[in-house]
């Protein structure tokens, strides 16, 4: 196993950070604790799409895009603009959904737009009854003709108040179980409903949502599945599944988001320590002082490893992923405080930032599953024993 990037990947790294550093920390400084707006996002997005956010190589550099590299990629954009890294990944995530498994008409009419910014997407899963057991979902679709009808409500959903395209996950057949779920592109041009943004102590420009849906005609060739044959199709009747699977993916991805936050954290921390005096010396000649910089640093190594592993997807993703969501989330918050705490009391003032990174490392503990449920899931795996059924 390499622990360390190869030149390609350094240069990455460095270009990318420059173009962070000039580009986007100012949006940051400017937008970064405030409701996003669709029409911010669009703009803020499509200035990554060169550097390969919204999927696809990095057009900058030529570099082809793996999971190495979409790992450095989150991670610096966290560093510097998390909220945006967010709304950036749930878009790009909503138009891969949709070109895997959504009808051709479909993914040929929203998959593009998603991707070169002009349309932003969520994936609606949560409910206001349905969170930690997403078993629970009581968003209904009933079929007439060629067309659902949808109602119920969505809870907690990033990006939901500012999306163009939402894919939902539904009930259709109780009586089913987890075979009658299916996965629908409401495309809110079409199928309005209605939302609004949930506030937040952190991450203010990650919109946190609340949809409802209240007799909203969907087309029936708007469900994900079944009109891909072959290798390439995905069944229908596995949309539960899927939606496992994706949240796997989204916890990792939460952890990096974690990392990016809490090196930016350590970051300000490492420069005030180096430049502040107290006592006739730099408080980084100081013992505790120094002891704080070095938990630091190793609580973002470990994070970073953790997530770098799960993103990968070997072994065991869901495992892996909830170890990394688990530790990264929790250690991202120990080091933004201790930044903080490092920095007396000009860490508690706004303008330096790193109250901010508290705030933001804070919102990621619970999102996509609390701590707690990521170390049941964990603990189901290593014991083949489940403490929740």
């Amino acid at each position: 196993m390499e622990f360390e990037l190869n030149e390609e990947q350094q240069i990455l790294r460095e270009e990318v950070r420059k173009f962070l550093e000039a580009e986007i920390r100012p949006l940051d400084d400017e937008w970064g604790d405030v409701e996003m707006t669709a029409d911010r996002a669009r703009e803020f997005c499509k200035k990554l799409i060169p550097w390969g956010y919204m999927g696809g190589g990095v057009a900058e550099l030529g570099v082809e895009r793996d999971a190495t590299v979409g790992c450095i990629l989150n991670e610096e954009l966290a560093r510097v603009f998390p909220a945006l890294g967010g709304v950036s990944g749930m878009t790009s995530g909503t138009a891969a959904g949709i070109s895997m498994g959504g009808h051709p008409e479909v993914a040929a009419r929203l998959v593009e737009p998603l991707r070169q910014s002009d349309l932003i997407g969520c994936n609606a899963f949560t409910e206001p009854n349905a969170g930690s057991d997403p078993s629970g979902i009581e968003c209904r679709a009933e079929k007439k003709g060629d067309r659902w009808i949808v109602n119920g409500a969505k809870a907690w959903i990033s990006n939901g108040h500012i999306a163009d395209v939402a894919i939902v996950l539904v009930q259709t057949d109780p009586s089913k179980g987890a075979a009658g779920f299916r996965q629908l592109v409401i495309d809110r041009r079409e199928s309005p409903f209605e939302s609004r943004d949930t506030p937040t102590i952190g991450l203010r420009a990650f919109p946190t949502s609340e949809l409802w849906f209240n007799d909203v005609e969907v087309p029936e060739i708007n469900t994900i599945g079944g009109w891909k044959q072959g290798a390439g199709g995905v069944d229908p009747a596995t949309a539960f599944a899927r939606t496992l699977a994706a949240i796997a993916g989204v916890r990792a991805g939460t952890a990096l988001m974690s990392v990016g936050i809490a090196q930016r954290a350590f970051d300000l921390a490492l420069d005030y320590v180096k430049q502040r005096r107290q006592f006739g010396k730099e408080i980084a000649r100081h013992q505790m002082v120094s002891a704080m910089i070095a938990d630091m640093a190793t609580d973002i190594d470990a994070s970073r490893l953790l997530c770098y592993r799960a993103l990968h997807k070997r072994g065991r993703p869901e495992v892996e992923a909830s170890m990394a969501k688990a530790f990264a989330t929790e250690a991202a918050v120990r080091v933004c405080s201790t930044a903080m705490q490092c920095m007396g009391a000009n860490g508690l003032a706004t303008e330096n930032r790193v109250e901010r990174c508290l705030r933001d490392a804070r919102m990621l503990t619970i999102p996509d599953g609390t701590t707690q449920i990521q170390k049941l899931i964990v603990g189901r795996a290593l014991t083949g024993m489940s403490a929740i059924r």
